[in-house]
């Protein structure tokens, strides 16, 4: 019964278009707002709201440019705010350990339990420029920590891995929608990590049947349970050039299945 709705071109007291996330709730068939969240740091251009998540009582929110300390413009940032009542309080922000000017951390985000997932879709890393990443981080009590950085096995360049995250228990779903596979420039993937322990692996990495280029499959990304559906919505069909597709995979299924 509780909706998060993010405004991140929101102008407010602390600047312009700093950002802002609107929290609902439902009482019968009647929807009322219970809360504004702003950053207690907020400040201009930071788009925070770009992304939201909500589980029961605490809610994701993306400042994707959010400048940090020392010149690092547009590292991004990503804050956890907790209800007790009716009252909402910024409980930590989240930043990557390794933050670097425009990794765009915050663009996506994602949260199921005391696990949260923020993607940075411009993060260098190993593999070049703009592969990018995801992170995980756990709750402890009030204190957020940073627990595994995940990348693609077969990063590349301007993959824009992290452009959209789903997270459900122990399962992550992040999808890269420039990635270039068997069915063409920029067609998109999404991959699937588990957690065993503390130690989260990649364990499939999913595409499109009627794959094709600039598809940008993993545009978008939902998961619950073990059923994922992944957004293409530049594939062509029946309906049209780039009238866009959504797919659907049951994770769960036997290694002889298809999936889809």
């Amino acid at each position: 019964d509780t909706v998060v709705v993010g405004a991140n071109g929101d102008d407010g007291g602390l600047g312009f278009e700093q950002g802002s996330a609107y929290v609902f709730v439902r009482s019968g068939t009647v929807w009322i707002q219970q809360a504004r969240l702003t950053a207690l740091d907020g400040a201009p251009f930071d788009y925070f709201g770009y992304s939201v998540s909500v589980n029961g009582d605490t809610a994701l929110i993306g400042a994707y440019t959010d400048d940090h300390a020392g010149g690092i413009d547009a590292g991004g940032s990503a804050y956890v705010f907790v209800r007790s009542g009716t009252i909402w309080t910024e409980q930590a922000k989240l930043t990557a350990s390794d933050a670097a000017v425009s990794d765009l951390f915050g663009v996506s985000v994602a949260i199921s339990g005391d696990t949260a997932l923020v993607g940075a879709n411009t993060d260098d890393n190993a593999f070049d420029a703009d592969a990018g990443s995801a992170y995980i981080f756990v709750r402890s009590g009030v204190t957020w920590t940073q627990q595994a950085r995940l990348v693609a096995s077969d990063a590349a360049a301007t993959d824009n891995f992290g452009i959209s995250v789903a997270l459900s228990g122990d399962t992550a779903l992040v999808g890269a929608w420039q990635d270039d596979n068997l069915g063409g420039a920029d067609a998109g993937s999404a991959y699937v990590f588990i957690r065993s322990g503390v130690v989260w692996t990649q364990q499939a990495k999913l595409t499109a049947s009627d794959a094709a280029a600039t598809d940008i499959f993993g545009v978008s990304v939902a998961l619950s349970g073990d059923t994922a559906v992944v957004g293409a919505r530049a594939d062509d069909n029946a309906g049209g050039s780039d009238a866009g597709s959504a797919y659907a995979f049951d994770l769960g299924c036997d290694d002889d299945e298809d999936g889809i």
